[in-house]
């Protein structure tokens, strides 16, 4: 990259950092020392940054130092450029572009070994099924067909797919993919409701199944690949062949409210995407649908039913692979203490890190020769 061309990225990264984090030009100038000008030439490339100046940079605009100084992962930036305009200063994009550098990372270092895709039939393709799909993805985590799946994340490593939650706010990304070599990158937003964050994942595994190279998921998005995704996750989720036969059976002791609540919260399904799957499958009538419809379910009918809501993917919550990884990382000293607790986003603290393996007495001999 040319030196001019290095300066002109650096500045964007500036100007992105900083309207991310709602600063003016003016309140930035003032927290570095400088005048506004001097900011103005450094977002347009007209102006080196000083190593200390770059240093002061990341303190106040809260970014890693190499994110201001090396490319991003080849994923985020066709990501980036698939959504250039309104959307491209949310938080979800820096979040995820900082998750595949990780990720990235620790595959270098040969911590993290990867799973590979599924193949399974292209959305929107002739012959697409979402719940053949469905099917085609639980058998490849070793799921059963009608089981509910708990803990989607954990199962969705099996298939290569490493997902984070995040904290990022109520008007940003429900959730957005990318993949780094063959691995999967899923960030959710930690700030949507449990059932939410759960059909948001299963919606980012299945562009992961898909071969899809990066997405970003908003709730109005209605193009043809999206709603086809959508009908996979919950498909996935909620199965119709699981489903039935449940039904079945609580319906012989249960109202139908109770009867509805309970296998909402057996398959951790969101109130309102569970009555409509149990319409389309025939076991709400449309009238049924309406009375139940008319009055959300509450932490009440649950207790009620003898029922306790166990909610996943709370922020910050970090792929358990990756985690482990990491560490392993740290035991065999291709990781430092601090570069680790970077890793895992302040869940542990350095002296909670294991010990270190001790180095080979060769390998220090090597070194000295």
């Amino acid at each position: 990259m040319a030196k001019d061309q290095g300066w002109l990225e650096v500045g964007r990264r500036v100007s992105e950092a900083r309207r991310a984090r709602g600063l003016s030009q003016d309140h930035l100038a003032d927290a570095m020392g400088l005048d506004r000008t001097a900011i103005t030439k450094i977002e347009a490339g007209r102006r080196q940054i000083k190593s200390l100046e770059l240093v002061r940079l990341a303190e106040i605009l809260d970014r890693p130092l190499q994110w201001f100084v090396s490319a991003p992962p080849s994923a985020s930036v066709s990501r980036r450029a698939a959504i250039a305009g309104p959307l491209g200063d949310q938080k979800s994009d820096q979040a995820i572009e900082d998750l595949a550098r990780d990720v990235r990372l620790l595959v270098d270092i040969r911590a993290l070994v990867p799973g590979g895709h599924v193949g399974a039939i292209k959305p929107g393709d002739q012959g697409w099924a979402s719940e053949t799909a469905a099917a085609q993805a639980r058998e490849a985590m070793c799921l059963d067909a009608g089981e509910p799946i708990h803990d989607l994340a954990e199962h969705a490593e099996k298939v290569g797919l490493f997902s984070f939650s995040l904290s990022l706010g109520e008007a940003d990304a429900d959730g957005a993919y990318v993949e780094v070599e063959s691995a999967g990158v899923a960030l959710i937003n930690g700030d949507l409701d449990p059932g939410r964050r759960r059909s948001t994942l299963a919606h980012e595994l299945g562009h992961h199944l898909f071969g899809d190279a990066y997405s970003l998921d908003w709730g109005a998005n209605t193009s043809e690949t999206e709603r086809a995704i959508d009908s996979f996750a919950i498909s996935l989720l909620f199965p119709r062949v699981g489903v039935v036969k449940r039904w079945s059976e609580l319906r012989q002791d249960h109202s139908l409210r109770q009867a509805a609540i309970i296998v909402s919260a057996e398959y951790r399904i969101s109130w309102t995407a569970a009555l409509k799957q149990l319409k389309s499958f025939g076991l709400l009538s449309k009238d049924d649908y309406k009375l139940l419809d008319s009055r959300s379910s509450t932490r009440a009918d649950y207790l009620e039913c003898n029922l306790r809501i166990t909610e996943e993917l709370q922020s910050p919550y970090i792929a358990t692979g990756f985690s482990a990884a990491a560490i392993r990382a740290y035991r065999s000293h291709r990781l430092s203490a601090e570069r680790v607790t970077e890793l895992l986003r302040g869940q542990i603290e350095i002296d909670e890190l294991p010990l270190r393996d001790e180095i080979p007495l060769e390998a220090m001999r090597g070194e000295l020769r």
